[in-house]
């Protein structure tokens, strides 16, 4: 089953699921007789005399087994271990805890530097295939003329109709400078095919709208916590200060979370004085309390709300409950993710490594952010202080910005805070500095 979702194409892998099956009980044995009654009773016989084999010996024996014995050509020794790693973690049963190979490790590390290399598009899941909500400015994806909207079927001739979407991002990404050949389905057009060079892209984190020009009220679409969210962060408040600024937005809608450290730093541009930004609870009860950092506090002093959704995880949570919490914003939108959970990354060796779930996270209030499944259901995360629900088939563009409901009603709120006796207009999109750097 895919899950539902959204990712810039340089999103983490999900853990995969390892399934073990096979012949059970006399029709096994009467099969594997009848084909060769000498080696099944050698075998047996041979069993019977070995002890008892510890896991981690019996591992090794049955990848030996496997190397002696099966009848195909088995798959490289590290592919079968990397495989027995999944299996493992998987008896945990926690789609966080997980095994990163060589491939999934790379990722993760340019996840959090903010650059990748690939085409440079924000994905979301589709039916039959992987929708893009944008390309990014000047990027592969752009260039080769891809527009929102459009869903690639196929990647390098394979199709993605039962392939995840994070495992849709695994094919397009590649090393810089190589191609890869998309198949894309647009409206009801035939589909028809893109060779696209893959080049390094700069992750985007920080876009500043002017959404109301006569009351001066700006949106701040954060997209990730990479290592350089705060600092970008920091050059759009500028922004917004010397162009007089009144209110602020602050967008978390779409952003899967990042780095623990950059939730801290963002949230201590909005709350004053040393507070405690999120309590970590460890299985043996609470190991540590992040707190505002010191002259981190941005001084706007303006009406603020923040913009979630079903997207929003992770450290946007904690970002988005402790603001709440220490009553900065107000919270507009609609249930956040519920991904409250502490993951450990852990180098296994030089090139792979294992994100083991290690604590959760609280809001400064004692929320537990983590969704719990009940009755086959997701329930849990943020609840919003104002629920406001988009259209199913809203995309999160300039384009589809009329039928943006949960911005309409931020805006309102905000225009009343002010005392607004005049709407303003929506300039298509504020100048940053964020950007100009890029």
């Amino acid at each position: 089953m895919r899950e539902r979702g959204r990712a810039w194409v340089y999103t983490l892998a999900l853990m995969p699921l390892l399934f073990v099956g096979g012949f059970v009980g006399s029709e096994a044995y009467a099969l594997l007789t009848h084909a060769s009654p000498l080696l099944v009773s050698a075998t047996l016989r041979d069993l019977t005399r070995r002890e008892a084999l510890e896991p981690t010996d019996a591992f090794q024996s049955a990848l030996a087994e496997v190397e002696a014995h099966y009848y195909g050509k088995p798959p490289a020794v590290d592919k079968l271990t990397y495989a027995s790693i999944d299996g493992m973690l998987s008896a945990l049963g926690d789609p966080y805890t997980r095994f990163m190979d060589p491939d999934a490790f790379r990722r993760m590390q340019e996840d959090t530097t903010g650059s990748f290399t690939g085409i440079g598009a924000l994905l979301e899941d589709a039916p039959g295939g992987a929708r893009i909500v944008r390309p990014l400015p000047n990027s592969p994806a752009q260039r080769a003329g891809l527009q929102p909207g459009d869903i690639i079927i196929a990647v390098d001739g394979k199709s993605l109709e039962r392939i995840a979407l994070d495992e849709a991002v695994r094919m397009i990404r590649g090393p810089r400078f190589t191609e890869v050949k998309l198949t894309i389905r647009r409206g009801d057009q035939e589909p028809f095919t893109v060779t696209i060079k893959r080049d390094l892209v700069e992750s985007p984190t920080v876009d500043v709208y002017l959404e109301d020009d006569e009351n001066k009220i700006y949106r701040i679409w954060l997209q990730n916590f990479s290592e350089k969210a705060p600092a970008l962060l920091d050059r759009a408040l500028n922004q917004i200060k010397r162009e007089g600024g009144r209110a602020i937005i602050l967008d978390l809608r779409a952003n899967p979370g990042g780095l623990l450290d950059s939730s801290v730093e963002v949230a201590s541009r909005f709350i004053p004085g040393d507070k405690v930004v999120v309590s970590v609870v460890g299985r043996h009860g609470l190991l540590d309390r992040k707190s505002t950092l010191r002259g981190r506090y941005a001084n706007l002093d303006v009406p603020m709300v923040v913009l979630m959704n079903g997207g929003s995880a992770s450290a946007s949570e904690i970002v988005a409950g402790a603001l709440r919490d220490h009553k900065v914003a107000l919270l507009i939108g609609e249930d956040s993710f519920g991904k409250g959970l502490v993951q450990t990354v852990i180098p296994t060796s030089p090139n792979t490594a294992v994100a083991i779930t290690t604590a959760k996270y609280l809001t400064p209030n004692g929320t537990d952010l983590n969704a719990k499944i009940v009755d086959g259901k997701r329930v849990g995360g943020l609840k919003p202080d104002i629920e406001v629900k988009n259209p199913e088939d809203w995309r999160m563009t300039e384009e589809d910005k009329a039928r943006d409901k949960q911005l309409q009603k931020a805006l309102e709120v905000l225009r009343e805070r002010l005392n607004a006796s005049k709407e303003g207009n929506s300039v298509l999109r504020a100048q940053s500095e964020a950007e100009v750097s890029r």
